[in-house]
């Protein structure tokens, strides 16, 4: 049996060989109902707790939601279970956002993707080989205003594809891109003090914090 221990999460493998395989599946997913004592849990088989810091949780229409107000955010522990490694990375986030900004942002200095809310449309910007890449609806198609509304966003990145989906119906999608690869991707959610480096030269990025709820979080792996 092999313990890794890392800030905030404590994981045991038995005969894995973590250098050369990582495990497949859901690598977080939080748990807003369980949250206790100023920590969020996260229902995978993967012991982690996320301290809520500031933000409160609420509980309306059968279903608890993490409230951010204006210039709040969540940071996530690191855990190098949550760097992608050339695998197909799934992120997954259920919003009702009331302004514009940052949703969620999982990057380095180099590489990473981030969603976001301008004009109340969604959009997401991917980094994964030399060039960042916008994901967003079609102008020509028609473009939904997801303010004040609820939306499952999915962001889907593996070799050679980016899929971007908006209440399970395909938005936009993007090919011939790299596998999302790298250490030290950090997560936050919510209002961010610096704007994440793969958006530095995306002249409609939102700089603007974004405000509303988050009722579900989850990573996969696959």
């Amino acid at each position: 049996m092999k313990w890794y221990c890392m800030t905030w999460v404590c994981i045991a493998f038995g005969g894995i060989s973590y250098a050369s395989e990582l495990p497949e599946g859901i690598m977080l997913n939080l748990d807003f109902e369980n949250a206790s004592e100023g920590l969020i849990p996260s229902k995978t088989p993967y012991s982690l707790h996320v301290p809520q810091q500031e933000l409160g949780i609420e509980y309306f229409n059968n279903r608890h939601m993490l409230i951010f107000d204006e210039g709040q955010g969540l940071d996530i522990p690191h855990s190098s279970l949550l760097d992608p490694a050339g695998d197909e990375w799934i992120v997954s986030v259920r919003v009702y956002a009331l302004t514009d900004g940052l949703v969620f942002s999982q990057a380095n200095d180099t590489h990473g993707l981030v969603i976001y809310m301008k004009d109340g449309h969604i959009a997401a910007a991917m980094r994964s080989g030399l060039s960042t890449v916008v994901l967003a609806e079609s102008e020509h198609r028609g473009r939904t205003k997801y303010t004040k509304r609820w939306v499952t966003i999915e962001l889907r990145i593996k070799k050679d594809m980016a899929v971007l989906s908006l209440n399970r119906k395909r938005a936009a999608m993007v090919m011939d891109q790299p596998a999302l690869d790298g250490e030290n991707l950090r997560i936050r959610i919510g209002s961010h003090q610096n704007l994440p480096q793969l958006l530095k030269n995306i002249s409609d990025a939102p700089s603007t914090d974004f405000t509303g709820a988050i009722s579900s979080l989850k990573i996969l792996r696959q």
